[in-house]
């Protein structure tokens, strides 16, 4: 009954916009589909049972970035599913590399010693860095692996190891599944990795807010004001193979598409998801970096 009357009310009242004032985000999405893990959190809907091939062409994303001369790119991001599965993921990177600082967003599972050692001698080519945003969603790794999976707890945490070794500063990248204080999830990853020597700091957590698919904040969202440069919109784009959207959360869903390549992109957008007003609601970028 609830969602009936939302619908409604969306057909008589207008969405609140976001204009993006200069791109500063880029995203590229290598892979929707295709992981190795099966977060039950995950926004992406995907066959369990199936491993799709739905990679990015390198070409496209080789446009993409020539196209984005112009802009000011401060940072590109590569995420999924798990962009480190895309079979030119090396090439990929350094590509990128000689545009903008990158970050990658992976589940670390493709990351030990070996990996790590050769992840930094791709850093050493290029005078841009890269970041490497581990997804662990607890501190405890009872809870972590009832989200992710068992075993995915360990995997992460030597990718944090291996990664920290060889003189990256990996970030974690949190979703707040349980709704707990950012207080209690900062304390309790710094515990945890300052048993590795890990130094944790304030910017080496993200934590994205958990975007449940029952919540119902669509008239907060219409009644009150709200800081748009604190939407990831306001200043990023997300390249998949099926165009350019809006936010990566909404990547492939028709109402975040802004335009098929990034040369006729849209620099405004509505928002007019569910999920867009958690955005809202959580006050902070969910998705892009926090510099300070």
């Amino acid at each position: 009954m609830q969602n009936t009357q939302n619908a409604v009310r969306a057909t008589f009242m207008q969405a609140p916009e976001v204009k993006m004032k200069e791109l500063n985000n880029l995203f590229f999405e290598l892979t929707t589909k295709n992981c190795n893990l099966k977060c039950s959190h995950c926004y992406i809907k995907r066959n369990p049972y199936k491993q799709e091939k739905d990679f990015i062409h390198l070409d496209k994303i080789k446009q993409s970035l020539i196209l984005s001369k112009k802009e000011n790119l401060k940072c590109i991001y590569l995420t999924g599913g798990e962009p480190m599965l895309h079979p030119d993921f090396n090439t990929i990177l350094r590509l990128c590399l000689k545009f903008s600082n990158v970050t990658v967003m992976t589940n670390g599972t493709m990351i030990n010693d070996k990996k790590a050692r050769f992840l930094r001698k791709i850093d050493d080519e290029s005078s841009f860095e890269t970041i490497y945003r581990i997804s662990m969603d607890h501190y405890n790794e009872q809870k972590n692996d009832e989200i992710r999976g068992r075993g995915s707890y360990r995997k992460a945490l030597l990718a944090i190891q291996s990664l920290y070794k060889y003189e990256f500063n990996p970030i974690i990248s949190t979703v707040n599944y349980y709704n707990e204080p950012r207080e209690e999830l900062f304390n309790g990853f710094k515990n945890m990795l300052n048993k590795i020597d890990f130094e944790f700091e304030d910017i080496n957590l993200k934590i994205i807010p958990y975007f449940n698919p029952d919540s119902n904040t669509f008239e907060q969202v219409e009644t009150n004001n709200f800081d748009e440069n604190m939407l990831d919109c306001s200043n990023s784009r997300i390249v998949s193979s099926k165009g350019v959207f809006c936010c990566p959360i909404l990547c492939n869903d028709f109402r975040a598409r802004t335009g098929a390549t990034m040369e006729s992109f849209s620099r405004k957008v509505y928002l007019d998801t569910e999920k867009c007003f958690t955005c809202v609601e959580n006050g902070t970028k969910a998705f892009c970096n926090s510099w300070s």
